[in-house]
């Protein structure tokens, strides 16, 4: 009994220090839109991304990780309707998916525009399909809530490195970055 105990705790451990990858390996979002960027435009919320942005050399990497950082601690997740605009949300707080990946991509051109980065990188508010091992999943739900799900990326467009994110699922599953089909 110990020994199974042991192995399932053992198996437990892997799947979460292995979740990004295995989550990756099994799931591919796939474009079949993309949203228009929302200003920022309140104050408080300016101020936030200045203080969390102050000392960075803003890379890729770290653009991806201040908005990710401001979104997810700024949101909570509702399965009800909520505002998508990045300024209501910063007050009320509650988003679902069109909203978390709302915020992350304003703050993500705000701080391109205030490092001057716009010739080196473009991040984008995709709507997308979620694939599950190459598998449309959004057919097997009836509700309009699962029609589509939004997510963003970030384009180094002078190296051609680009990063997927979902800061909905990583809100909630600590899973920093997903795969993107082509």
């Amino acid at each position: 009994m110990i020994k199974a105990i042991k192995r399932i705790g053992i198996i437990c451990l892997v799947l979460f220090l292995f979740r990004g990858w295995i989550y990756r390996f099994l799931v591919e979002y796939k474009e079949i839109g993309e949203r228009p960027e929302i200003e920022i435009t309140n104050p408080k919320l300016i101020e936030l991304i200045e203080e969390k942005s102050i000392a960075k050399k803003m890379n890729i990497g770290e653009i991806a990780d201040v908005a990710e950082e401001i979104t997810t601690k700024t949101l909570t997740f509702t399965w009800s309707y909520s505002s998508n605009d990045t300024n209501d949300l910063f007050n009320e707080k509650k988003a679902n998916c069109v909203g978390y990946a709302a915020m992350f991509n304003s703050i993500s051109n705000f701080l391109i525009r205030k490092y001057h980065l716009q010739d080196e990188f473009l991040t984008s508010h995709k709507i997308g399909e979620i694939e599950l091992l190459g598998f449309n999943i959004h057919p097997y739900f009836n509700s309009p809530f699962y029609k589509n799900h939004d997510y963003n990326t970030i384009s180094n467009l002078t190296t051609g490195e680009k990063l997927s994110l979902d800061p909905s699922l990583s809100d909630y599953f600590w899973i920093d970055r997903i795969k993107e089909k082509h």
